[in-house]
């Protein structure tokens, strides 16, 4: 039922993303330690996951559906990541980004459109976008590449 009410709002359901195309992302975007990642909807927290235990990156999930936020925070916490990854219970529309070095998001050609103001007000030159499978149309295109059955792009402000 909730996937419905999503869906009538325009807004991202949760699909979660294999596993191996986050580190393909992660690895293009060139993800390491110094960077601060922020997953826009983090869902169960795979890439806040990823991105701190096998890239040594610091992972902030902001996440508005309590159920997933606290799923993502368990296996956070099982994996004793809590120093390296947190999880903001929130719209990301509502939170402040600035600190991020790059952005991960897997949301909606509809909502990309809506975040890029955003975006654009809030980061810092040189900040990465990842982007799984929709395209926003106001930063410099580095890559576009191929992950599973869909195309996934690498931006820079």
């Amino acid at each position: 039922m909730k996937i419905w009410i999503d869906l009538i709002r325009n807004e991202a359901i949760f699909i979660p993303l294999p596993k191996n195309t986050i580190r393909k992302m992660l690895r293009v975007a060139k993800v390491s330690k110094k960077d601060i990642v922020y997953d826009l909807g983090c869902g169960d927290g795979r890439v806040l996951i990823i991105a701190a235990k096998e890239f040594g990156a610091r992972a902030i999930g902001i996440e508005k559906n309590c159920l997933l936020a606290k799923i993502a925070e368990w296996k956070i916490k099982r994996e004793n990541l809590e120093n390296k990854a947190k999880v903001i219970n929130k719209d990301f529309f509502k939170v402040n980004l600035s600190n991020a070095t790059i952005i991960f998001a897997y949301l909606s050609k509809k909502i990309n459109k809506k975040l890029e103001p955003k975006l654009k007000k809030e980061l810092k030159k040189g900040t990465k976008i990842l982007s799984a499978s929709h395209e926003f149309n106001c930063f410099k295109l580095i890559k576009k590449f191929k992950t599973g059955h869909f195309y996934s792009f690498l931006y820079i402000v």
